[in-house]
Protein backbone atom coordinates (compact mmCIF):
# COMPACT_ATOMS: atom_id res chain seq x y z
CA UNK A 1 0.00 0.00 0.00
CA UNK A 2 1.22 3.42 -0.82
CA UNK A 3 1.96 5.42 2.33
CA UNK A 4 -0.83 7.58 3.66
CA UNK A 5 0.17 11.24 3.70
CA UNK A 6 0.67 11.80 7.18
CA UNK A 7 3.43 8.50 7.14
CA UNK A 8 5.09 10.42 4.29
CA UNK A 9 5.81 13.30 6.22
CA UNK A 10 7.73 11.51 8.39
CA UNK A 11 9.93 10.17 5.44
CA UNK A 12 13.73 12.00 4.85
CA UNK A 13 13.49 14.36 1.68
CA UNK A 14 14.01 12.44 -1.42
CA UNK A 15 17.08 13.80 -3.33
CA UNK A 16 18.16 12.76 -6.69
CA UNK A 17 21.90 12.83 -7.92
CA UNK A 18 21.87 13.49 -11.68
CA UNK A 19 24.87 12.24 -13.90
CA UNK A 20 24.71 14.55 -16.79
CA UNK A 21 27.77 13.75 -19.71
CA UNK A 22 28.44 13.34 -23.30
CA UNK A 23 28.90 9.11 -23.98
CA UNK A 24 31.68 7.62 -23.84
CA UNK A 25 32.80 9.55 -20.35
CA UNK A 26 32.72 7.23 -17.66
CA UNK A 27 29.27 7.85 -16.20
CA UNK A 28 28.81 4.00 -15.64
CA UNK A 29 31.79 4.06 -13.62
CA UNK A 30 30.80 7.42 -11.82
CA UNK A 31 27.01 5.87 -10.99
CA UNK A 32 28.88 2.59 -9.59
CA UNK A 33 31.15 4.30 -7.30
CA UNK A 34 28.42 6.07 -5.75
CA UNK A 35 25.77 3.35 -5.79
CA UNK A 36 27.96 0.99 -3.59
CA UNK A 37 27.63 3.42 -0.96
CA UNK A 38 24.91 1.87 1.76
CA UNK A 39 22.43 5.14 1.77
CA UNK A 40 22.77 5.21 -2.00
CA UNK A 41 20.37 3.56 -4.87
CA UNK A 42 20.89 3.86 -8.48
CA UNK A 43 18.22 3.62 -11.26
CA UNK A 44 21.23 3.81 -13.93
CA UNK A 45 19.83 5.30 -17.11
CA UNK A 46 16.03 5.37 -16.36
CA UNK A 47 14.85 7.35 -19.63
CA UNK A 48 15.51 3.82 -21.08
CA UNK A 49 12.66 2.73 -19.17
CA UNK A 50 10.12 3.54 -21.96
CA UNK A 51 12.96 1.94 -24.39
CA UNK A 52 10.89 -0.38 -27.99
CA UNK A 53 14.31 -2.36 -27.65
CA UNK A 54 14.26 -4.75 -25.04
CA UNK A 55 17.80 -5.12 -25.02
CA UNK A 56 18.62 -1.26 -24.26
CA UNK A 57 17.18 -1.31 -20.74
CA UNK A 58 18.28 -4.53 -18.94
CA UNK A 59 19.01 -4.13 -15.32
CA UNK A 60 22.31 -4.77 -14.25
CA UNK A 61 20.69 -6.81 -11.26
CA UNK A 62 19.41 -9.93 -13.32
CA UNK A 63 20.64 -8.92 -17.15
CA UNK A 64 16.62 -9.11 -17.80
CA UNK A 65 14.00 -6.68 -18.84
CA UNK A 66 12.35 -4.72 -16.34
CA UNK A 67 9.05 -6.76 -16.36
CA UNK A 68 10.71 -9.70 -15.91
CA UNK A 69 13.17 -8.62 -13.02
CA UNK A 70 11.87 -9.51 -9.45
CA UNK A 71 13.52 -6.13 -8.52
CA UNK A 72 12.02 -3.97 -11.22
CA UNK A 73 8.90 -5.78 -10.62
CA UNK A 74 8.36 -4.83 -7.06
CA UNK A 75 9.06 -1.09 -8.38
CA UNK A 76 5.92 -1.22 -11.05
CA UNK A 77 4.17 -2.78 -8.29
CA UNK A 78 4.65 0.01 -5.93
CA UNK A 79 4.06 2.33 -8.68
CA UNK A 80 0.36 1.15 -9.73
CA UNK A 81 -0.09 0.82 -5.83
CA UNK A 82 0.86 4.54 -5.35
CA UNK A 83 -0.43 6.29 -8.69
CA UNK A 84 -2.46 3.13 -10.96
CA UNK A 85 0.39 3.89 -13.40
CA UNK A 86 2.32 0.88 -15.24
CA UNK A 87 5.80 1.58 -16.37
CA UNK A 88 4.51 1.47 -20.35
CA UNK A 89 1.80 4.32 -19.17
CA UNK A 90 4.93 6.59 -17.95
CA UNK A 91 5.76 9.60 -19.71
CA UNK A 92 9.08 10.50 -18.31
CA UNK A 93 9.82 12.88 -21.41
CA UNK A 94 6.83 14.14 -21.51
CA UNK A 95 6.56 18.15 -22.64
CA UNK A 96 4.05 18.80 -20.41
CA UNK A 97 5.93 20.30 -16.95
CA UNK A 98 2.83 18.82 -14.61
CA UNK A 99 3.05 15.19 -16.34
CA UNK A 100 6.72 15.15 -17.02
CA UNK A 101 6.93 16.09 -12.83
CA UNK A 102 4.47 14.06 -11.54
CA UNK A 103 6.27 10.79 -13.82
CA UNK A 104 9.42 11.22 -12.57
CA UNK A 105 8.69 11.86 -9.25
CA UNK A 106 6.33 8.82 -8.64
CA UNK A 107 8.78 6.78 -10.37
CA UNK A 108 11.37 7.79 -7.97
CA UNK A 109 9.79 7.50 -4.29
CA UNK A 110 8.53 4.03 -5.43
CA UNK A 111 12.47 2.98 -6.17
CA UNK A 112 12.95 4.85 -2.77
CA UNK A 113 10.03 2.71 -1.02
CA UNK A 114 11.22 -0.68 -2.73
CA UNK A 115 15.12 0.01 -1.86
CA UNK A 116 14.39 1.57 1.38
CA UNK A 117 17.08 4.60 0.53
CA UNK A 118 16.42 8.16 0.16
CA UNK A 119 19.13 9.21 -1.87
CA UNK A 120 18.76 7.75 -5.54
CA UNK A 121 21.45 8.58 -8.99
CA UNK A 122 20.26 8.92 -12.26
CA UNK A 123 22.56 8.70 -14.91
CA UNK A 124 20.09 9.41 -17.46
CA UNK A 125 22.90 11.86 -18.92
CA UNK A 126 20.59 13.69 -21.16
CA UNK A 127 20.82 17.21 -20.94
CA UNK A 128 17.15 17.55 -21.54
CA UNK A 129 15.73 15.08 -18.92
CA UNK A 130 17.89 17.44 -16.94
CA UNK A 131 16.48 20.38 -17.52
CA UNK A 132 13.08 19.01 -16.97
CA UNK A 133 13.61 17.95 -13.81
CA UNK A 134 15.08 20.93 -12.68
CA UNK A 135 12.15 23.19 -13.89
CA UNK A 136 10.05 20.28 -11.85
CA UNK A 137 11.76 21.17 -8.68
CA UNK A 138 11.34 24.71 -9.27
CA UNK A 139 7.74 24.76 -10.32
CA UNK A 140 6.56 22.06 -7.97
CA UNK A 141 8.84 20.53 -5.42
CA UNK A 142 9.01 16.91 -4.20
CA UNK A 143 12.86 15.88 -4.65
CA UNK A 144 16.09 17.61 -4.25
CA UNK A 145 18.04 17.72 -7.01
CA UNK A 146 21.69 17.89 -7.41
CA UNK A 147 23.06 17.49 -10.76
CA UNK A 148 26.95 15.97 -11.42
CA UNK A 149 28.32 17.18 -14.46
CA UNK A 150 31.02 14.52 -15.89
CA UNK A 151 33.80 15.87 -18.03
CA UNK A 152 36.12 13.96 -19.84
CA UNK A 153 39.16 15.48 -21.63
CA UNK A 154 38.29 15.96 -25.64
CA UNK A 155 41.63 13.80 -26.34
CA UNK A 156 40.07 10.69 -24.74
CA UNK A 157 36.26 11.36 -25.32
CA UNK A 158 37.24 12.32 -28.95
CA UNK A 159 39.47 9.05 -29.53
CA UNK A 160 36.42 7.12 -28.20
CA UNK A 161 34.33 8.23 -31.21
CA UNK A 162 36.66 8.23 -33.80
CA UNK A 163 38.10 4.35 -33.67
CA UNK A 164 34.04 3.70 -34.20
CA UNK A 165 34.60 5.84 -37.62
CA UNK A 166 32.84 9.36 -36.73
CA UNK A 167 33.88 12.35 -38.36
CA UNK A 168 36.87 14.05 -35.66
CA UNK A 169 35.68 17.64 -36.00
CA UNK A 170 31.98 16.92 -36.03
CA UNK A 171 32.63 14.89 -32.12
CA UNK A 172 34.93 17.88 -31.50
CA UNK A 173 31.98 19.81 -32.19
CA UNK A 174 29.62 17.59 -30.20
CA UNK A 175 32.28 18.05 -27.51
CA UNK A 176 32.16 21.95 -27.31
CA UNK A 177 28.53 22.84 -27.48
CA UNK A 178 27.56 19.60 -25.09
CA UNK A 179 29.70 21.57 -22.61
CA UNK A 180 28.36 25.01 -23.38
CA UNK A 181 24.54 23.50 -22.87
CA UNK A 182 25.01 22.13 -19.09
CA UNK A 183 27.44 25.36 -18.44
CA UNK A 184 24.63 27.27 -19.47
CA UNK A 185 22.27 24.84 -17.93
CA UNK A 186 24.10 24.80 -14.59
CA UNK A 187 24.85 28.22 -14.36
CA UNK A 188 24.49 30.04 -11.05
CA UNK A 189 22.73 26.43 -10.00
CA UNK A 190 24.04 24.53 -7.26
CA UNK A 191 26.08 21.80 -8.86
CA UNK A 192 29.02 19.26 -8.78
CA UNK A 193 31.99 19.39 -11.56
CA UNK A 194 33.63 15.36 -11.93
CA UNK A 195 36.66 15.06 -14.38
CA UNK A 196 36.67 11.55 -15.43
CA UNK A 197 40.60 11.98 -15.62
CA UNK A 198 40.78 12.68 -11.82
CA UNK A 199 38.06 9.81 -11.02
CA UNK A 200 39.90 7.14 -13.26
CA UNK A 201 43.20 8.58 -12.16
CA UNK A 202 42.69 8.77 -8.02
CA UNK A 203 39.14 7.32 -7.60
CA UNK A 204 39.68 7.10 -4.30
CA UNK A 205 40.79 10.61 -3.44
CA UNK A 206 38.30 11.79 -5.88
CA UNK A 207 35.02 9.57 -4.54
CA UNK A 208 35.90 10.77 -0.87
CA UNK A 209 35.92 14.70 -2.30
CA UNK A 210 32.73 13.90 -4.01
CA UNK A 211 31.06 12.36 -0.96
CA UNK A 212 32.08 15.34 1.05
CA UNK A 213 30.50 17.85 -1.59
CA UNK A 214 27.02 15.05 -1.19
CA UNK A 215 27.07 15.55 2.85
CA UNK A 216 27.32 11.52 3.43
CA UNK A 217 30.49 9.69 4.70
CA UNK A 218 32.85 7.72 2.52
CA UNK A 219 32.27 3.98 2.79
CA UNK A 220 35.31 1.61 1.80
CA UNK A 221 32.43 -0.54 -0.05
CA UNK A 222 32.45 1.83 -2.91
CA UNK A 223 35.74 0.99 -3.91
CA UNK A 224 34.67 -2.57 -4.63
CA UNK A 225 32.51 -1.47 -7.96
CA UNK A 226 31.24 -4.90 -9.11
CA UNK A 227 30.68 -6.01 -5.20
CA UNK A 228 26.82 -6.15 -4.31
CA UNK A 229 23.60 -5.90 -6.27
CA UNK A 230 23.47 -3.37 -8.96
CA UNK A 231 19.83 -2.03 -10.11
CA UNK A 232 21.24 0.05 -13.04
CA UNK A 233 18.88 0.21 -16.39
CA UNK A 234 20.75 0.37 -19.28
CA UNK A 235 24.48 1.44 -19.44
CA UNK A 236 28.10 0.07 -20.46
CA UNK A 237 28.80 -3.67 -19.81
CA UNK A 238 31.10 -2.93 -17.32
CA UNK A 239 28.04 -3.06 -14.94
CA UNK A 240 27.66 -6.56 -15.67
CA UNK A 241 31.04 -7.49 -14.57
CA UNK A 242 32.70 -8.74 -11.31
CA UNK A 243 34.77 -5.66 -10.58
CA UNK A 244 38.59 -5.01 -10.48
CA UNK A 245 41.03 -2.30 -10.78
CA UNK A 246 40.40 1.06 -12.39
CA UNK A 247 42.64 2.23 -14.86
CA UNK A 248 42.74 5.07 -16.99
CA UNK A 249 42.24 5.14 -20.21
CA UNK A 250 44.77 6.78 -22.15
CA UNK A 251 44.34 5.04 -25.71
CA UNK A 252 44.29 7.89 -27.46
CA UNK A 253 47.65 8.41 -27.17
CA UNK A 254 48.71 5.59 -29.63
CA UNK A 255 45.24 6.41 -31.13
CA UNK A 256 45.91 9.32 -32.86
CA UNK A 257 48.25 10.85 -34.77
CA UNK A 258 50.03 14.26 -34.10
CA UNK A 259 48.08 16.22 -36.73
CA UNK A 260 44.71 14.69 -35.27
CA UNK A 261 45.58 15.78 -31.52
CA UNK A 262 46.75 19.23 -32.40
CA UNK A 263 42.95 19.17 -34.28
CA UNK A 264 41.15 18.17 -31.49
CA UNK A 265 42.99 20.54 -29.33
CA UNK A 266 42.52 23.73 -31.29
CA UNK A 267 38.55 22.96 -32.08
CA UNK A 268 37.77 22.26 -28.29
CA UNK A 269 39.67 25.52 -27.36
CA UNK A 270 36.80 27.39 -25.91
CA UNK A 271 35.72 24.63 -23.39
CA UNK A 272 38.96 25.01 -21.46
CA UNK A 273 39.32 28.96 -21.68
CA UNK A 274 35.50 28.95 -20.43
CA UNK A 275 37.09 26.57 -17.66
CA UNK A 276 39.39 28.90 -16.64
CA UNK A 277 37.18 32.02 -16.81
CA UNK A 278 38.77 33.61 -19.52
CA UNK A 279 36.50 34.57 -22.01
CA UNK A 280 33.19 35.78 -22.40
CA UNK A 281 29.87 33.29 -23.05
CA UNK A 282 29.09 35.54 -26.19
CA UNK A 283 32.74 35.16 -27.19
CA UNK A 284 32.20 31.27 -27.26
CA UNK A 285 28.82 31.34 -28.88
CA UNK A 286 30.00 33.37 -31.78
CA UNK A 287 33.13 30.63 -32.12
CA UNK A 288 30.89 27.45 -31.78
CA UNK A 289 28.84 29.13 -35.07
CA UNK A 290 32.19 29.85 -36.69
CA UNK A 291 33.23 26.37 -36.46
CA UNK A 292 30.38 24.33 -36.90
CA UNK A 293 30.55 21.51 -39.77
CA UNK A 294 29.24 22.77 -42.66
CA UNK A 295 27.76 19.27 -42.66
CA UNK A 296 25.79 19.64 -39.65
CA UNK A 297 24.86 23.16 -40.11
CA UNK A 298 22.44 22.19 -42.89
CA UNK A 299 21.14 19.64 -40.70
CA UNK A 300 20.23 21.56 -37.73
CA UNK A 301 18.17 23.70 -40.24
CA UNK A 302 16.25 20.74 -41.72
CA UNK A 303 15.66 19.75 -37.71
CA UNK A 304 14.30 23.41 -36.74
CA UNK A 305 10.43 22.40 -37.20
CA UNK A 306 10.81 19.23 -35.00
CA UNK A 307 10.57 18.82 -31.14
CA UNK A 308 12.90 19.86 -28.87
CA UNK A 309 14.22 16.26 -28.16
CA UNK A 310 15.70 15.75 -31.29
Amino acid sequence: MPPSPESRLLLPPLRVLYITSRGHSGSTLLDLLLSGHSGLTSVGEIKMLSATDRSRKRCSCHGLDPLECPYWRSVQDQLRASTGLSFDALRLDSVDPWVNHGHNLALYESVAAVSGCRTIVDSSKSLPRLRDLLQGQELYGGYDLLPIHLLRGPLGLVHSYVKKGADLREVCYNYANGYFRADDLLHRRRHLLVHYERLAGQPRRELQRLMTAIGLPFEEAQMDWGHGPRRNIHGNDMRFKAGGPIRLDRSWRRGLTPLQILQVLWFTLPVRLRQRRLTSRRLMRLWRLRYKPAAMASGSRGRASRSRRD
